[in-house]
């Protein structure tokens, strides 16, 4: 497959993937994995259209988090990260990485919020403890049908 429609066939991925798995760096040096909500699916989250408008080419990715959570406990102290999509039916596994970036910006926040958000976030957009997670991440690496893949991007 060539390289243009394989990163196209992987941004599919991740725009139709329900959730998407983070991995950070423990404190003592493990690595810890927990799903998160996938903003880049509109259907996860219908606000996210607007925020991915102008990265529909590129492999960018938003999450929500807790300021006091430990996964944020963690990136601050080593902002390493990994994401991975899948979809077993199709075979498509993908595995993104870079340094993850804390990101407060009150407008961007409002932007984003869902109501449904409210039972973790009980202040709305405007709570101190809701903040976002960005990723440009530097490489990807999956496996795709029948072969394996990587890219720097």
């Amino acid at each position: 497959m060539e390289d243009k429609e394989l990163r196209k066939t992987c941004l599919r991925l991740m725009e139709n993937a329900d959730e998407l798995y983070l991995s950070t760096i423990s404190l003592d040096g493990f690595p810890h994995t927990r799903v998160m909500g996938n903003l880049r699916n509109h259907n996860q989250c219908r606000a996210s259209a607007k925020l991915f408008a102008g990265h529909s080419e590129d492999f960018l990715i938003y999450m929500l988090t807790g300021n006091s959570s430990v996964k944020m406990q963690q990136i601050r102290a080593n902002p390493k990260i990994s994401v991975y999509f899948c979809n077993p039916a199709e075979c498509h596994y993908l595995m993104l990485a870079g340094n993850a970036e804390e990101i407060t910006d009150t407008f961007l926040k409002r932007e984003l919020w869902q109501e449904e958000w409210k039972k973790h976030w009980p202040v709305g957009p405007d709570d101190p403890e809701f903040i976002l997670i960005r990723l440009f991440p530097f490489f990807a690496k999956g496996w795709y049908k029948d072969s394996p893949f990587e890219f720097k991007i």
